[in-house]
C-alpha cells in the first residue's frame, strides 16, 4: 500500500527547518543547515531501531544514514555519495522515482509493505524485503524543500508470516468446504458460528439459514437432553466427545449422524467455540435396522422351513408304497426349493405371483402354452404366501400328471387370479385363483380319502375345493391377502 501524506511536512512533530537560513544563503547554506539539523537528532537516529536517512538535494546524496539502515546495505560507504551510486539495486525499482516527486513536490510518501529488492548475501543475488516506510521532505525556513528524511522498519518476517497464514487459511478452508463430511464451529451458547457446504447438504438447509439457528433448534428432541448432558461435561472439562442423533432437515425428516466433538481454546484456556465433525449415518443405521429384521426373519423362516419339511415327512411316512413316498417327498422339497429360489431374487421382500407360479410349475411344462395357459393380474405376495402357493401348485400338479389332465395328450390346464378388493369389514384384499384342467381323462371318485398337503394349512386362505359334477373340469379356488 502507498499513499502521499498532505499537511505540512514535519519528524516527529517537529518542523524541520534547520538553522537560520536565508534567501541568499544559496545551497552550501542549506546543506549546512541540514547538516546542523542531523547533528542535533544524530544521538536519537543512532538508538532508534528503526531505519533513518537523511538524502540532501535533488540528487539524493547521503547526508547520514543510522547503524540499521547501514547494516541493510551490509556496511557499505553511503555518505557522500548518491543514492543511485550507493545502492545501484534500486535502480528500476521506481523508488529513485518517488524521491523525485517528493523532492519536486514537497508532499510527502507513505508505503506499507512495500517489496523492495535487496542484496543478502555475499553473491550479490537480490531477495525481496518488505518495509513500511516514509518519504518527508525537509525544507528551509522559506519552504523550500532542500533534502528528504527517509524513515522505515523492515517488516519482511511479518509480513512473509501473515502470508503463510492466509494461505494456510485458505487451505483449510478449501478443505472445509469441500470435505466429505460436515463440518460446523459453535459459540457455547450452541448458536452456529461456521457451517460447510457438506452441512448444509445434510440439514437440507442454507448457509445462511443455519448461522441464524442453534445446535439446539436442528437436533431431535428425543435426542437433546443427551446432547445437552455432553454439551455440559464439555464445557466443564473440556473433554470431547463422540455422539449419535438425529438432525431435523428443513422438511421436517429426520437424518442420523455421528458427530465428534471438541472444544478450542483460546490462550487464556477459556473455551472459545466448539468444533463438531459431523458423518450421515442414515444408511448405516438402516443398514442395522435391515440386519437385525433379516435376522429376526431368518430365525422366523428357519422355524417354518424345518416345520414345512417336517410336515412333508410326516405325509411321505404315510404312503403305502415307501418308495413312491419317499419320491414324493423329494419332489415336494424341490418345489420348495424353487419358491425359495423366487423370494432370494427379491431378498426375501415378498414374490410375484405369476414368477412364483412359473417356478412351481416349471417341472410341468408350464413355458408349455399348448399345456398351460396362466392368466392374470399383477399380484404382490408375502414370503409365506408364496412358499404354501408353491407347494399346493405343487400338489395340483402332481396330481394332474397321474390322475388329470397332464395324464393325456391333449390335456391342458387353466391357472387364472383376480384381486377382489376388501369389503368394509376386512383388512385385506383377496386374491382368488382357479385351478381348471381340460382334456384329461373322465373323473371318478376316488377309492379313499385323499388328504390335502399338509404344508397348505400354512397358507392364511379360505381355499375350498368345491365337488365337482360328473364329466366337469377339475377346479381348485383359493383366495389370499394381495398386496
Amino acid at each position: 500500500m502507498q499513499r502521499c501524506l498532505a499537511g505540512r511536512p514535519s519528524i516527529f512533530g517537529a518542523d524541520w527547518h534547520g538553522a537560520q537560513v536565508t534567501e541568499h544563503s544559496g545551497d552550501e547554506g542549506r546543506a549546512a543547515a541540514a547538516l546542523a539539523v542531523s547533528a542535533e537528532l544524530r544521538r536519537l537516529f543512532e538508538r532508534a531501531p528503526a531505519l533513518a536517512v537523511v538524502l540532501r538535494g535533488p540528487e539524493h546524496i547521503f547526508d547520514y544514514a543510522n547503524p540499521g539502515y547501514r547494516r541493510l546495505m551490509g556496511g557499505r560507504e553511503l555518505e557522500g555519495r548518491r543514492l543511485r551510486d550507493a545502492v545501484p539495486e534500486l535502480e528500476g525499482q521506481g523508488f529513485i522515482e518517488l524521491l523525485d516527486q517528493v523532492y519536486r513536490t514537497g508532499r510527502p510518501f507513505e508505503g506499507r509493505e512495500i517489496a523492495i529488492q535487496l542484496p543478502r548475501d555475499d553473491d550479490g543475488r537480490l531477495e525481496d524485503g518488505y518495509f513500511d516506510f516514509v518519504y518527508q521532505p525537509i525544507v528551509d525556513a522559506s519552504g523550500a524543500v532542500i533534502g528528504i528524511f527517509a524513515q522505515g522498519s523492515e517488516i519482511t518476517d511479518r509480513v512473509l508470516a501473515e502470508r503463510k497464514l492466509r494461505a494456510s487459511e485458505t487451505r483449510l478452508a478449501g478443505m472445509i468446504a469441500q470435505a466429505t463430511v460436515g463440518i460446523s464451529q459453535t459459540d457455547m451458547a450452541g448458536r452456529f458460528l461456521l457451517v460447510n457446504d457438506r452441512l448444509c447438504e445434510i440439514l437440507g438447509r442454507s448457509r445462511e439459514q443455519l448461522l441464524d439457528l442453534t445446535m439446539q433448534q436442528v437436533t431431535h428432541p428425543d435426542d437433546l437432553p443427551t446432547n445437552l448432558l455432553f454439551f455440559e461435561r464439555l464445557s466443564e472439562t473440556g473433554e470431547p466427545f463422540v455422539i449419535e442423533k438425529r438432525y431435523l432437515r428443513a422438511d421436517g425428516s429426520s437424518v442420523w449422524v455421528r458427530n465428534h466433538v471438541s472444544a478450542q481454546r483460546d490462550d487464556a484456556g477459556s473455551i472459545q467455540f466448539v468444533t463438531a465433525v459431523i458423518e450421515d449415518i442414515s444408511e448405516a443405521k438402516l443398514a442395522e435396522a435391515r440386519q437385525r429384521l433379516l435376522i429376526n426373519e431368518l430365525n422366523h423362516r428357519v422355524k417354518n422351513t424345518l416345520a414345512t419339511v417336517q410336515s412333508l415327512a410326516a405325509q411321505a411316512g404315510r404312503a403305502e408304497d415307501p418308495r413312491a413316498g419317499q419320491a414324493a417327498f423329494l419332489d415336494r422339497l424341490m418345489a420348495l426349493s424353487r419358491a425359495h429360489d423366487v423370494l432370494t431374487a427379491e431378498h426375501w421382500s415378498g414374490a410375484e405371483l405369476r414368477p412364483t407360479v412359473a417356478a412351481a410349475l416349471e417341472p410341468f411344462g408350464a413355458d408349455d402354452p399348448a399345456r398351460f395357459v396362466l392368466q392374470g393380474p399383477s399380484v404382490r405376495l408375502a414370503p409365506q404366501e408364496a412358499l404354501a402357493l408353491s407347494l399346493a401348485l405343487h400338489e395340483l400338479a402332481t396330481n394332474a400328471v397321474k390322475h388329470g389332465a397332464l395324464s393325456a395328450p391333449a390335456g391342458r390346464v387353466h391357472l387364472s387370479w383376480s384381486v377382489v378388493p376388501r369389503g368394509a369389514h376386512e383388512a385385506f384384499d383377496r386374491l382368488n385363483l382357479v385351478w381348471a384342467e381340460h382334456g384329461g381323462p373322465r373323473w371318478r371318485r376316488p377309492s379313499r380319502k385323499a388328504s390335502a398337503p399338509a404344508s397348505c394349512g400354512d397358507w392364511p386362505t379360505n381355499s375350498a375345493a368345491p365337488r365337482r359334477p360328473a364329466g366337469a373340469p377339475k377346479a381348485c379356488a383359493g383366495t389370499s391377502r394381495a398386496d
